[in-house]
């Protein structure tokens, strides 16, 4: 998802070093109520930085991806 978001915006890879994403989701039918995952270009890979598991569901304004 971010590398398309990326891409959307015309960014070529080399540009993205160090860009960080957020993704919030409120899975359905899950073991969480909501999911956080932040992510980070680093070395060519995408990295996880954070991964939370909520008991309770995101507000809609904090969910899907995006730019940190």
């Amino acid at each position: 998802m971010a590398e398309s978001y990326l891409r959307s915006l015309g960014s070529p890879p080399a540009a993205w070093e160090g860009t960080r994403f957020r993704h919030g989701e409120n899975p359905a039918g899950a073991m969480w109520a909501s999911v956080v995952i932040e992510i980070e270009r680093r070395n060519g890979e995408w990295i996880v930085t954070r991964l939370d598991r909520g008991r309770e569901p995101l507000p809609a304004a904090e969910t899907g991806l995006r730019p940190l």
